[in-house]
C-alpha cells in the first residue's frame, strides 16, 4: 500500500497547499510537476491542482 509520505519532497514552486496535496496524492500530476520548466506550465499545474483538491473534497464531502 503506498503511504501519503511516499513521494519525494516537492520542488520550491509548488506553494499552495492545494500543490502540495497533489504532488503526494497523484503519481501522473507529480511527474508532469517534476518536469517543468516553464513558468506558464507550472501555473497550469498549479490551476490543475486546485481543480483537482475541489473534486476530491467534494467527493468526500458532497453536500458541501
Amino acid at each position: 500500500m503506498k503511504r501519503y509520505n511516499d513521494a519525494p519532497k516537492a520542488p520550491r514552486w509548488i506553494s499552495t497547499a492545494a500543490g502540495q496535496w497533489a504532488w503526494h496524492a497523484h503519481g501522473e500530476w507529480r511527474t508532469t510537476a517534476a518536469a517543468a520548466l516553464r513558468v506558464q506550465e507550472r501555473r497550469e499545474l498549479l490551476d490543475r491542482a486546485e481543480q483537482l483538491r475541489k473534486a476530491a473534497d467534494h467527493v468526500a464531502h458532497p453536500l458541501t
